[in-house]
């Protein structure tokens, strides 16, 4: 029996997974069914860095772009530790849509996925930040390059729901973001395009 994960946020980005799950090696680019991605996972832990993430419900009718890998038995508690805002579910395999090459999943393998214990929503005290959005979709952009697949970053944005004017650019030197993050003007592109009314809004830190 295998364990496999989906990811559909900072997992998209190859080195994010791989400080978690370093022997993680291959992933593959899937759409999920029945899932609602959305900006709903609140890091309260302290009053001055308050951050809301994004985090998964069930929904009916819903589908979103993701990723999908194998994980062993012994990284699930070390998975489950840095996903303290979520609990581990079982995915049913009936929602997975392979969108390049597939795995061959027995039904005994058990597909994981993280769904937001306290769903919220972002406000003034815990805002979406800009340097969690990059990471996301630089992600995307990588697996579109590496899988040759069109618009996947675009798609992300799109299937992604409670987008916010309580963002924050916590972007180290904003006036030259392509020094710490060199997707910034590709990614500021793509949300201005997709999600304008809340992209423009949004305040430098």
């Amino acid at each position: 029996m295998k364990n496999y994960i989906i990811g559909y946020g900072s997992l998209f980005k190859k080195s994010s997974l791989q400080r978690t799950l370093p022997d993680v090696r291959r992933i593959l680019p899937i759409y999920l069914h029945s899932y609602v991605r959305e900006w709903n996972a609140v890091e309260d832990v302290t009053t001055t860095f308050s951050t809301t993430f994004l985090g998964i419900q069930k929904a009916k009718d819903e589908k979103i772009s993701a990723i999908i890998f194998e994980v062993e038995e012994y990284m699930l508690p070390i998975i489950d530790s840095r996903e303290f805002l979520y609990t581990r579910d079982i995915v049913e395999h009936k929602d997975i849509e392979f969108i390049r090459d597939t795995l061959k999943i027995d039904s005994k393998d058990r597909v994981w996925i993280y769904i937001t214990n306290r769903p919220s929503q972002p406000s003034e005290k815990n805002p979406i930040i800009q340097s969690y959005v990059d990471t996301c979709i630089s992600g995307c952009l990588e697996i579109e390059k590496e899988f040759k697949i069109d618009d996947f970053a675009q798609e992300f944005i799109n299937t992604t729901k409670k987008w916010s004017q309580h963002w924050v650019n916590d972007r180290i030197f904003p006036r030259a973001p392509h020094i710490h993050q060199p997707d910034a003007y590709v990614i500021d592109k793509l949300l201005n395009k997709n999600i304008e009314q809340y992209f423009s809004k949004i305040e430098i830190e």
